[in-house]
């Protein structure tokens, strides 16, 4: 990849003399910074920008590195055919007109994709915007000149953006708001050869790069992409787009991407470790407010807030609870240290309101903010600090340099909300910025970034881990006939059987054919009783009306039996299963995700699965810590502690089902689906009450 990042030579296939075009910006691009060899490609001209111009890329008179492409799709398998048998050994395609237009689109792309199998050679692109290195001057891109005039603050984030234009927006945001330092900035565009992977490799090794973020419409193969982000030990950050239906049609003719579940996505970026991020600005205050805080403190977040006002200081507090922090309560030590400069009518409480000490001291000389920070800083209890402070007000001066002083001989997160006259607090957040001090102007987003910084990130080593290996789990051979033969969804009872064979608790049951089969089940089953007839094909046996619950005699055990035998024309069964008790029903499942392969499910569960759709997703091979993880992240969690009589749920054993689900997956590649719901939850443990597995 070194020729994409450090090359030593490159050539412009496209290059032209006329300033309105991009083939002319990337060269200007490239003498802005880039220290090694540039030579322009364009049998037109002669020079270009006081560069000789050379009429094809075989008249260079050196090896090439790296070839830029910016003509017109068309021509660009030709050109790319030509780099090839010249020994070039990658090519960035900035031009569009690809797979993101059409058929005739697509063709060209599966043509540069037949190439780059043929020759061996890299392609980055096509349809983007290349690669931007703030760092080493290296702008690899047909954006507009006048912005790489202007500069960018060399920093530690690096950003994997899939569209072009986009990248360009972020560029000149950071830029034009002196927002954060960029290390590298790579736009991949419709990803014929180079993705997502790549670049991620890359940018972990990178010893320019602290964070990364990505902005991605299609991730090319989800499972290495989550091993990458479990390895890491650099934050990362993702926005995925096209997660509604319509973002995922419009993703679809943007870059040829298609989108994935979106809920299967976010989990296993939970899993995986990484920050996702809801929209742009987010993004990338993310990205900065880990690059300043890149390894997560010691402490759960218990927080002291220092505010200009009382009403400011409330919202800080309830904002700090919704995001899972805690308003620190303050030891008697640092309230005294308070107490020193608040007058006697005012005790002291977090959030501190230090306007009346600015009274009590104004025109004494004390710094009141200086040592209200000190105070909470130094105590123990105290995890990180919050300040929210006025731009522009002479009452309210602070020094920034002082505080960051303070908390970096300290140790503990500092974050501050800045209010005021816009040009203040413009200046006073880039000095906040130069220091490294994360500072926003939305109070919510401080609280959100700063609670980011304390959220728990699963370590490199945890994915070792090993669960009891499932390949020593051996099917029945009529169950092994079924999963080799069968298309489509099995019976409850046969779903029910594999599952148990994986350690999966089932709910005591029998399948009865005739009456008198029905007669005898009723001994070793006992009352109350759920019978439900089984036909094949059958799920959703309660729109069916083929659930009867209570039964609790034989008279009306027979009576049920001959009524669903009749529902199904004498061509079913009828199953006998023992009635879990238990109100708090669970749904749990696996499903084969495009992107991530054997994905693993926890949610509400009975009739009103579909109804509230409240789901959490996690990548199999799944390990104790995914399991917990998982469960943590289900926002029904509340229910398995039990409320209200109902029986709590140890989750060290749902978690075991859920590694178990995860297993069957990945032993068994011709289960698309399974689906337990409901999963009850009894007073002995959780029970799987009815199940479907579906073949493909």
């Amino acid at each position: 990849m070194n020729f994409f990042f450090k090359p030593e030579t490159i050539a412009v296939i496209g290059a032209t003399a006329n300033p309105v075009k991009g083939g002319n910006a990337i060269v200007k691009n490239l003498l802005a910074g880039f220290k090694g060899g540039i030579y322009p490609v364009n049998p037109k001209y002669q020079q270009i920008e006081g560069l000789r111009c050379y009429p094809s890329l075989r008249e260079i008179p050196v090896a090439v590195d790296l070839a830029i492409i910016f003509i017109p799709a068309v021509q660009v398998p030709a050109a790319i055919e030509e780099c090839a048998r010249c020994g070039v050994p990658g090519v960035m395609i900035e031009s569009g007109g690809f797979a993101e237009t059409g058929t005739e689109g697509r063709n060209l792309q599966q043509e540069i994709a037949r190439i780059r199998k043929q020759t061996g050679i890299r392609i980055w692109g096509p349809n983007c915007m290349g690669l931007v290195d703030a760092i080493n001057g290296r702008f690899f891109s047909f954006m507009d000149h006048n912005a790489v005039k202007r500069g960018f603050i060399p920093g530690r984030v690096s950003l994997i953006v899939q569209s072009g234009m986009l990248s360009a927006s972020f560029l000149v945001d950071i830029m034009s708001n002196n927002i954060m330092g960029i290390s590298k900035v790579c736009s991949i565009g419709n990803k014929a050869d180079i993705n997502e992977n790549d670049l991620l490799s890359y940018l972990i090794n990178d010893p320019e790069t602290s964070v990364i973020g990505l902005y991605l419409e299609s991730i090319a193969a989800g499972r290495r992409f989550a091993e990458l982000c479990r390895q890491c030990t650099k934050p990362i950050v993702v926005l995925k787009g096209g997660k509604s239906p319509k973002g995922a049609a419009a993703a679809i003719s943007h870059t040829a991407s298609l989108a994935g579940n979106h809920r299967v996505l976010e989990g296993v970026l939970a899993q995986s470790g990484v920050f996702e991020a809801d929209d742009f600005k987010q993004m990338m205050d993310l990205c900065r407010t880990l690059d300043a805080y890149p390894q997560r403190p010691s402490g759960s977040g218990r927080t002291a807030v220092i505010t200009f006002s009382g009403g400011a200081g409330i919202v800080a507090a309830d904002f700090i609870d919704q995001m899972k922090l805690s308003v620190a309560e303050l030891a008697v030590p640092a309230k005294n240290a308070l107490q020193a400069i608040f007058p006697d009518w005012m005790p002291p409480t977090n959030p501190v309101d230090i306007w009346p000490a600015i009274e009590k001291n104004m025109g004494t000389g004390v710094d009141v903010y200086k040592e209200s920070v000190q105070a909470v800083l130094d105590d123990p209890g105290v995890d990180a600090v919050l300040l929210l402070a006025f731009a522009g007000n002479s009452r309210f001066t602070f020094n920034l340099a002082a505080f960051d002083a303070q908390a970096k001989k300290a140790g503990k997160p500092f974050f501050i909300w800045l209010s005021g006259r816009r040009d203040e607090a413009f200046r006073a957040q880039t000095e906040a910025m130069s220091l490294g001090i994360p500072a926003f102007p939305e109070l919510r987003r401080t609280v959100e970034c700063l609670s980011a910084v304390f959220r728990k990130r699963p370590s490199p080593e945890s994915a070792v881990t090993k669960n009891e290996d499932s390949s020593r789990i051996t099917l029945p051979p009529d169950l092994c006939r079924i999963l080799e033969s069968v298309h489509g969804p099995l019976d409850e009872y046969i779903s029910k059987q594999i599952l148990s064979v994986y350690g999966i608790p089932v709910v005591s049951e029998k399948l009865a054919t005739n009456p008198t089969e029905c007669l005898l089940a009723l001994d070793s089953i006992g009352y109350p009783l759920v019978m439900k007839g089984i036909t094949p094909g059958g799920v959703h046996k309660t729109e069916m009306g083929l659930v009867e619950l209570g039964i609790s005699n034989k008279e009306t055990a027979g009576r049920t039996f001959q009524k669903l035998m009749e529902k199904m024309n004498q061509r079913g069964k009828v199953l006998l299963q023992q009635q879990a008790e238990g109100k708090i029903e669970l749904i749990c499942g696996l499903m084969r995700d495009p992107q991530f392969g054997v994905s693993v499910m926890l949610g509400m569960g009975g009739v009103m699965a579909e109804v509230f759709a409240e789901t959490a997703f996690a990548m199999a091979p799944l390990f104790r810590e995914d399991a917990l993880d998982l469960i943590e992240r289900f926002r029904g969690k509340k229910l398995l502690e039990g409320f209200r009589g109902t029986p709590a749920l140890d989750r060290e054993k749902l978690a075991a089902i859920l590694i178990a689900l995860g297993n069957i997956g990945l032993a068994h590649p011709r289960i698309a689906e399974v689906d337990i719901n409901p999963l009850i939850i009894t007073a002995t443990g959780a029970v799987a009450v009815d199940a479907s597995i579906i073949l493909e």
